[in-house]
């Protein structure tokens, strides 16, 4: 009999509990959200930020509040998310970097990508695209290749620091090509590499397209092939490396919205209904459709394999290039 009494008693607690969160996630948001982007303000990853920020901020009838923690390869800003109240008020703007690359560069991450985090949505893709210096002897991708070969002497290609994507694609395409050699020569951020690319100081980089458009149109630099699956229409005349010889080739950065793990299911797919409804707003497309951010609607589990799979991807670039721990 006493047995009974403390199961029912048992159930009764666990009933309250579960309809005490229940009633807080159909409640989410009272007050205002924190989303962190763990990169420093300006650039496409602010932007995306910022962007999404305005138009969850009207959906939500709550402040979302963006807040940059730059540092330590972005790992400051992640690790500031992943150690927060699940609640769903302290959000992270997460990347290919903080969720694919730089963990997997460290000694030792401050988190674990794949276990401390919930993935909500996709913000979007961004692609890259292989620039070559003003008077680089080739014309397209396939004389690139070629001139690489046939070179005596071995070429050097800029980026913006050592684990960064275009650092990546670089260390992809040698891998994918297999028979082509070239030197990495990382520089203290994007625009120092393209500032080295217009100088003639380096050969080729691989860069944002969004940040690359006026700088090819304007002809300081030539535009050979882009990393995505799909020719860019900011540069629609420039194909993809997938169609250019080297099939199944891609490379995308990538914009996610992740909370700590932990987080309740419900608020999780509240924020997934906003985001994906946000990607059909015409404001919010015509300022990152200019950015080259490319629309994608995922589930959040959709999301989670997406990321689990970026992950595995290049952990295994970073392996065979032999690239050194942090």
């Amino acid at each position: 009999m006493m047995l009974k009494k403390l199961l029912i008693v048992a159930g009764c607690i666990s009933m309250g509990a579960l309809s005490a969160t229940t009633h807080a996630a159909s409640e989410y948001p009272n007050k205002s959200i924190h989303l962190t982007v763990p990169f420093a303000a300006g650039g496409v990853t602010d932007l995306t930020a910022r962007t999404f920020a305005k138009q969850l901020s009207g959906s939500l009838k709550q402040p979302v509040i963006v807040e940059n923690r730059p540092g330590a390869g972005a790992t400051i800003g992640a690790n500031h998310v992943a150690k927060s109240s699940p609640d769903g008020y302290t959000l992270l703007l997460g990347t290919n970097v903080t969720h694919a690359i730089t963990p997997q560069m460290m000694e030792k991450s401050p988190y674990n990508p794949l276990e401390d985090f919930q993935p909500i949505a996709m913000f979007g893709l961004n692609g890259n695209v292989l620039l070559v210096k003003q008077d680089f002897p080739a014309n397209t991708f396939e004389e690139f290749l070629d001139y690489i070969r046939n070179s005596k002497n071995e070429l050097n290609y800029a980026s913006g620091s050592i684990g960064s994507s275009a650092h990546l694609a670089a260390e992809l395409l040698k891998i994918e090509v297999k028979d082509i050699q070239y030197t990495h020569i990382p520089f203290g951020g994007p625009s120092e590499a393209m500032s080295a690319l217009i100088g003639g100081h380096v050969d080729f980089m691989f860069t944002n397209i969004g940040a690359a458009v006026s700088q090819t149109k304007s002809g300081k630099v030539k535009a050979l092939a882009v990393t995505t699956a799909k020719r860019n229409t900011e540069l629609p005349n420039v194909p993809t490396i997938a169609e250019s010889g080297v099939p199944g080739f891609e490379v995308v950065g990538w914009l996610a919205a992740f909370a700590p793990k932990n987080t309740p299911p419900a608020t999780t797919q509240k924020l997934n209904a906003l985001i994906n409804a946000s990607q059909e707003n015409t404001d919010l497309r015509k300022t990152l459709d200019t950015a080259s951010v490319i629309p994608v609607i995922y589930t959040p589990e959709e999301t989670a394999t997406f990321v689990k799979n970026e992950y595995e991807k290049w952990g295994n670039v970073i392996r065979a290039a032999k690239i050194p721990k942090m």
